[in-house]
């Protein structure tokens, strides 16, 4: 009996310690996973997502109003690229949301460059990342997202790839319609 107790009890602290030191290394971080796999959608679908997603892009500012980015501090610009990178991404976890229109990545990029930052070098990178938004080429969002989402210090819901068009437009329907 005593045995089978001492035996019993090895196997416990051999599991705590073997979770401890796990937690221990990982410094208690989320151990970041892969997006799920991108299902193939008939290309009909994914040309009438394309149209769906170039209209919300394209839809001007009378129909949704633009956020007054002039007076917003860094940190809350920031924040703005950031929630914008979400409709573009595929990221575990996901915090915010801001419709990218063409409208709000100009108004957007205009009150980056003319507000001094504090931090010149993050003034350039935002500039950087918005510079192609502009013309509606997002292939850099999810570099985007990471580089904004490093500098909040994030530690879940890192960017692991594009979303495809048709989850671009569920995300889309889901959070702005």
């Amino acid at each position: 009996m005593f045995k089978r107790f001492t035996i019993g009890m090895g196997i416990a602290v051999a599991v705590f310690i073997a979770g401890f030191s796990y937690f221990y290394l990982n410094k208690g971080e989320a151990i970041p996973t892969e997006a799920a796999p991108v299902k193939k959608v008939p290309e009909k679908e994914e040309t009438k997502a394309e149209a769906a997603i170039e209209a919300s892009f394209k839809q001007k500012a009378a129909e949704k109003e633009l956020p007054a980015y002039e007076k917003m501090s860094e940190d809350d610009l920031v924040q703005e690229v950031h929630k914008m990178t979400h409709q573009k991404v595929a990221a575990g976890e996901k915090w915010g949301a801001s419709e990218i229109t063409q409208d709000k990545v100009n108004a957007l990029y205009e009150a980056i460059q003319k507000k001094n930052f504090a931090d010149m070098g993050l003034q350039t990178d935002l500039l950087k990342i918005l510079k192609p938004w502009k013309k509606g080429d997002f292939r850099n969002a999810v570099e985007a997202h990471n580089e904004v989402w490093d500098y909040q210090n994030g530690n879940i819901g890192k960017a692991t790839r594009l979303l495809t068009p048709v989850e671009e437009e569920k995300y889309i329907e889901k959070n702005f319609k």
